[in-house]
């Protein structure tokens, strides 16, 4: 039994290095053919190009040189430069010109569009905080607010009319728990009427209608008319 066993493994044995065997076999064959080819391959294409003359068959023709890209005559690059310098500074005053013409233009419709834009009017305060007054103002017979301290802007636009127009101040002394600077007249609220079309607080001096103010040395109340006339 045991003579069998062994038969049977040295058989087994010798078909597995058999096939060992025939595999390395094959791997040494396929790496054989592609070392050959690419050694072939190499030597091709390293192969030097050898010149031979015109007419010989299988023989490929050295491409002709291409013409450089805008060629020019001889003695041309001169007058080409010279000509390039001027042709610059007249695209150049060109350009200035252009420029010029459209900021010319632009400022032009800037014109016409501030002469034909609507007149704008609001009332603004400035001056001292507690200075002991409060100024109502009344446009038209319409009241508007009552200022009494400094940065204030309210527009009155829509009260002004063509022709004559009114405009009252009311000073109402608010006594010495709201005036700080009791007796000094050069502490004061004050309360301008400004035209323009656009409403800002940095606005020319030409555009002020009429001007209203109280100082802190004064303590009785006030009530004063003034007008002024829309073209």
């Amino acid at each position: 039994m045991a003579d069998k066993n062994t038969g049977a493994d040295k058989i087994t044995g010798k078909t597995v290095l058999g096939a060992l065997s025939d595999f390395l076999i094959i791997c040494l064959m396929v790496g054989g053919a592609g070392f050959g080819g690419y050694y072939v391959g190499m030597n091709q294409r390293l192969a030097p190009v050898v010149l031979v003359p015109p007419g010989t068959a299988g023989a490929r023709s050295e491409p002709s040189a291409a013409p450089a890209p805008n060629n020019k005559p001889a003695g041309s690059d001169a007058t080409h430069d010279g000509g390039g310098e001027n042709t610059g500074k007249k695209d150049g005053a060109a350009a200035a010109a252009s420029l010029h013409g459209t900021e010319a233009a632009a400022q032009k419709k800037s014109n016409a569009v501030d002469k034909n834009a609507k007149m704008r009017y609001w009332l603004i305060s400035s001056g001292e905080d507690y200075c002991g007054y409060s100024v109502t103002v009344n446009v038209n017979n319409n009241p508007v607010d009552s200022f009494f301290g400094p940065d204030k802007i309210v527009e009155v636009t829509k009260l002004v009319k063509p022709g004559e127009n009114q405009v009252r101040f009311e000073a109402k002394a608010l006594g010495e728990q709201y005036n700080k600077h009791t007796g000094d007249a050069a502490y004061a609220v004050t309360v301008k009427l400004v035209k323009g079309t656009h409403m800002q607080d940095n606005f020319a001096a030409k555009d002020v209608l009429m001007s209203y103010s109280r100082n802190a040395s004064e303590t009785q109340d006030f009530n004063d008319v003034t007008n002024f006339k829309v073209e």
